[in-house]
């Protein structure tokens, strides 16, 4: 078994796919996509409705628990766009501490999940209001909960990362249409930021039209490592596409190259 973490989406918001129970077993963290900032009675907070609007609730508590038991980590992916109905301004306008305060308490305490994923894609860079964010969520959360984001932009866009490198459990690159030779690039210009030891490289085959990855790349992307040290693994887009068996595939592949 790797010592390499193999991180995969499950959408909550796609129609069908193999039950959040059925994850291959190669995978080691499942982040659940998406909860969305949003304001509530408690202040700054995430809604569900988009999560849960193709799978329930239930369904989703029920295969997060049959993994956990499995070992595998179950993480709660929120995404802070202001266009799927969540928070004016998504993550530009939170109160972290009280935003932290309430992930905590619907996340880790009512979900019982093991953290975080942050869904960070606009187009600007990231200011010192979302440092702030990872910050209080490090803090409110603990320092054995997993907080992870994906990057592909390219480190000018997302220089605010050595601020919190050390509240940040892993980093994925997400340039999935990347051959082997063009994601060693990517992830060495972010390792520059947070160390290659936090650095994964993502990969899909069920991506936007035109931007999965080379399938003979795959096997390629898992096996490699920065020379004198090691990557912190691999990450899929995703597990309910296309099929049941391509997922399995894909799975496997990963897992049987992963050092």
């Amino acid at each position: 078994m790797s010592t390499q973490a193999f991180l995969a989406y499950w959408l909550g918001y796609a129609e069908g796919g193999p039950p959040l129970e059925e994850t291959p077993e190669q995978v080691t963290v499942v982040a659940l996509a998406f909860a969305v900032t949003a304001p509530s009675p408690q202040g700054d907070s995430i809604t569900l409705d988009f999560l849960t609007s193709k799978h329930s609730e239930a369904e989703m508590r029920a295969g997060a628990k049959a993994l956990q038991a499995r070992g595998v980590k179950v993480l709660m992916s929120i995404n802070g766009t202001d266009s799927w109905e969540g928070h004016p301004d998504g993550w530009g306008n939170l109160k972290p501490e009280e935003f932290a305060a309430n992930v905590k308490r619907i996340v880790m305490d009512d979900w019982g999940l093991d953290g975080v994923d942050l869904d960070q894609e606009g187009a600007a860079p990231p200011g010192d209001d979302f440092v702030a964010v990872i910050k209080a969520l490090r803090a409110a959360l603990g320092p054995d909960a997993l907080i992870t984001t994906p990057v592909f932009i390219g480190p000018w866009r997302d220089a605010y990362l050595p601020k919190v490198k050390d509240d940040l459990s892993m980093v994925m690159t997400m340039a999935y249409w990347n051959d082997l030779e063009s994601a060693k690039r990517l992830f060495d210009q972010y390792a520059a930021l947070v160390g290659p030891e936090k650095m994964a490289i993502g990969v899909a085959n069920s991506a936007n039209p035109g931007q999965n990855t080379p399938i003979d790349a795959v096997p390629q992307i898992a096996a490699w490592n920065p020379e004198g040290t090691t990557k912190a693994g691999v990450m899929l887009w995703n597990l309910n596409q296309p099929s049941k068996e391509e997922t399995a595939e894909w799975c496997r592949m990963i897992g049987d190259a992963l050092p």
